[in-house]
């Protein structure tokens, strides 16, 4: 399967936490060229693109994604070619020394390689870890402008046995998931009516999504489904799916949002043979529909799965491409378009499982008393 447009042009974006702006003019492009969508930031730096075209009686829906990917944003020059740079995200220590590394600065690559890691954060209770590397010296070909985003230094997308390998699939992929369903809404002049949240700085802690949730950039009455590349596990491989999260490693997600989402999917299996999905407890990590629930949003997660999880292939111990089945991402994005266009739409009412419940317990009810 080649590799949609949109998807190869943003994963060959350079990202990271707090210095997304090349992803965010992406999207701007983007949106603006598309009928039916506006678009407008809140203060926090976030992008909300709002599709709505002739909208039915089903309530609206929010998808949401961050724009970063662990990395590298240039702090100052030492000399003439030592950098020190933040390192903002996960990865363990044992990757660093001697990587490749690519900086964004001037409008091209700079290239260079980590040479030392002067600043780790501690962390505790973690059996083998040392620390999570935070500040770092790399040597570079030239200098780099402050500021400039930071990646390791990979390949452009490219596809490979059905998927696509990137530099940071986690959470491009899902940035680009979301045009892909704006711009089929738009092309097809759906009625529909669909927010798509584009955050910040997800890598350190979801800051982009909590600045969201804590102003009320998303109507609080609204279902958020966030999306995620999410380490792919014994139980959740890459090629079988998109994945229905029901959790993550620190929470459980809203019942009727994922019940919603469930029957969709239920439904699209039925009308379109080729649609296979999964629904599954990703407790690899924690996203930001933890971050939504926790702040009295209803919200679920949906993912594809990911290997080479932050880039680090674990088997050869080395930093390597992300990547991701094309087909499960294809098959995401057609879920999407049915939460969109679904004619009941999500109502916590009637995702609720207490009627079906009360319904049967009156059916039996007699019994209990024989």
């Amino acid at each position: 399967m080649a590799i949609s447009r949109v998807l190869r042009e943003v994963l060959a974006l350079p990202t990271a936490a707090f210095v997304e702006k090349a992803v965010y003019a992406y999207v701007e492009r983007f949106c603006r060229k598309l009928g039916g969508v506006e678009i407008a930031y809140d203060r926090h730096g976030n992008l909300l693109a709002h599709y709505r075209h002739r909208p039915g009686p089903a309530a609206p829906l929010v998808f949401t994604a961050h724009t970063d990917h662990p990395g590298f944003c240039a702090l100052n020059m030492d000399d003439a070619r030592t950098l020190r740079a933040a390192f903002r995200g996960w990865v363990e220590p044992e990757y660093f020394v001697g990587t490749g590394v690519r900086f964004w600065s001037g409008g091209k690559w700079i290239k260079g390689k980590v040479a030392k890691i002067v600043r780790a954060a501690p962390i505790y209770g973690m059996i083998g870890r040392t620390g999570r590397p935070e500040e770092v010296l790399i040597r570079l070909q030239r200098p780099v402008e402050s500021g400039a985003a930071g990646m390791w230094d990979l390949p452009d997308p490219f596809e490979r046995d059905g998927c696509v390998h990137a530099r940071g699939c986690d959470d491009l992929a899902g940035a680009a998931s979301m045009l892909a369903l704006l711009e089929r809404l738009s092309k097809k002049r759906s009625a529909a009516d669909v927010r798509c949240l584009f955050t910040r700085a997800e890598e350190v802690g979801f800051i982009g999504a909590i600045g969201a949730a804590r102003d009320g950039t998303i109507p609080r009455e609204l279902p958020i489904i966030a999306i995620e590349t999410s380490k792919a596990l014994v139980n959740a491989k890459i090629g079988d799916g998109p994945i229905l999260r029901v959790g993550d490693k620190s929470s459980v997600f809203t019942p009727a949002v994922t019940q919603f989402c469930d029957l969709v999917g239920k439904e699209l299996m039925q009308r379109k043979r080729s649609f296979a999905y999964q629904r599954k407890l990703m407790d690899g990590g924690t996203c930001e529909s933890t971050a939504y629930v926790a702040y009295g949003y209803a919200a679920t997660g949906m993912c594809v799965a990911l290997g080479n999880y932050h880039n680090m292939d674990e088997k050869r111990g080395r930093i390597a491409s992300e990547y991701v089945s094309l087909t499960d991402w294809q098959r995401m994005v057609d879920w999407f378009e049915a939460l969109a266009l679904d004619e009941k739409g999500y109502d916590p009412a009637g995702a609720d499982m207490k009627a079906g419940l009360d319904q049967r317990f009156a059916q039996y009810e007699a019994l209990l008393r024989t």
